[in-house]
This record gives C-alpha cells, sequence and structure tokens, in this order.
C-alpha cells in the first residue's frame, strides 16, 4: 500500500541498501548473464550486499512472466523494512535504463525458445 516501500532501479535499490532499508531483493537472473562482465559483478555484489545486510533475495527466471514483468521495470527492485522517502529524490538517468533494456536485448537475443523451468529461485 505505501509506494515509499517499494523502489526500482539499481541506483535506488543501492541507496536503499546504503540505509539498511532492504528487506527483499527482487532481481531477474538476465542480469547475471549480461555481455558486460563489469554488469554481472555489479550485480552479484548488490546480491551479496543484501544478503549481508539480512535482506531476502529472490531471483526471477527472465524466462518467467513475473521476471519479464521485473525486467521491464530495470530488472531489480527493492521491498523495504520502513520509508525513504528521500531516495525518490535520486534521478534516473535514461542511460542506466537504456542499459537495462541492452542487457535484456543481450540475453534474450536467440533464446525466445529456451524451454526453462518456471519457478523462482531463493539464495
Amino acid at each position: 500500500n505505501n509506494s515509499e516501500k517499494a523502489f526500482y532501479s539499481y541506483n535506488h535499490v543501492k541507496a536503499a541498501l546504503d540505509q539498511g532499508a532492504i528487506r527483499t531483493l527482487l532481481i531477474t537472473d538476465s542480469l547475471f548473464r549480461s555481455n558486460n562482465i563489469q554488469t554481472r559483478k555489479k550485480y552479484v555484489s548488490l546480491v551479496e550486499d543484501c544478503r549481508e545486510a539480512g535482506a531476502e533475495v529472490m531471483i526471477f527466471s527472465a524466462l518467467h512472466v513475473s521476471g519479464k514483468q521485473l525486467e521491464q521495470m530495470s530488472g531489480v527492485a527493492a521491498i523495504l523494512r520502513f520509508p525513504v522517502p528521500e531516495i525518490e529524490e535520486i534521478e534516473l538517468n535514461d542511460e542506466e535504463f537504456s542499459r537495462n533494456k541492452e542487457q535484456y536485448e543481450e540475453v534474450n537475443d536467440g533464446g525466445e525458445n529456451l524451454e526453462q523451468e518456471d519457478t523462482e529461485v531463493y539464495f
């Protein structure tokens, strides 16, 4: 019900993590398969940091409808323990959304017919 208790995009999620506000991290598996090694490292680090902070981490298959929906909203989101309204002031630049779109296209290029179980993966 409270829109201040959920955020999308790496910048917002990272800012919430820095404040210890993340209860649950939601992330698509496609971010770990990016052709860009720095991108993969960034998201692996985010997952590790969230775990260390006591957050639950849920990884969604990009081939499942829930993962596809999450990818449309940057591929990463956080449900917060408490509202952090100042995070909304962090600007999301078009470059971040462009990178996320490119990552999605890189991972899914030619892979639309791959079969995979429609399950969520938990760490």
